[in-house]
């Protein structure tokens, strides 16, 4: 045995170690995204989106087509609203995904705005754009994160409100 610079003896069987692999602790990416999408109002979220894409898509489709910004002018301002309230509904739609905790402001802001569209913006977008914003805001304001529960422990069942049979009051 030979010491090494620092005057120690190396223990026996201390030389490399055979390469481990390590344990993989990350999920599928498909595991993640359903994790990702429940922790949140996501189809609330994307319905709002879709309703601002709607808004926002019907106004610009000339400019798109013809390349001329002169004719959002021509459209006058039931266009402008319908890209300003697109805008807002994307934005309202994003917020819900990305800041949950203030999922009531954004859902019901997206259910005013698909309000407003209707008499603001071509009725609505066709009424499409106006009702995917008043169903997308109202199923992000419902939308409640799921209680974790212990390891083991089951989670409650919901109390009745009438009494029943067990609980002692016969009907007479």
């Amino acid at each position: 045995m030979t010491a090494d610079d620092a005057g120690t003896v190396p223990e026996a069987g201390s030389g490399p170690t055979p390469a481990v692999p390590a344990p993989r602790h990350r999920r599928p990416r498909l595991a993640r995204w359903r994790a990702w999408r429940r922790s949140r109002p996501f189809w609330g979220g994307l319905l709002l989106i879709l309703a601002g894409l709607e808004l926002f898509a019907i106004p610009l489709s000339g400019v798109l087509i013809h390349g001329a910004v002169k004719l959002v002018i021509y459209i006058g301002i039931g266009g402008v609203f319908g890209v300003l309230i697109g805008a807002l509904l994307i934005l309202a739609g994003l917020m819900t995904w990305f800041n949950a905790t203030h999922k009531t402001f954004y859902s019901i802001a997206g259910i005013v705005l698909g309000i407003v569209s209707f008499p603001a913006s071509n009725l609505g977008g066709l009424f499409v754009g106006m009702l995917l914003a008043i169903i997308g805001g109202a199923i992000a304001f419902a939308w409640t994160p799921l209680q974790e529960t212990q390891a083991g422990e089951e989670p409650a069942a919901p109390e009745s409100a009438s009494p029943g049979p067990e609980s002692g009051a016969a009907l007479a």
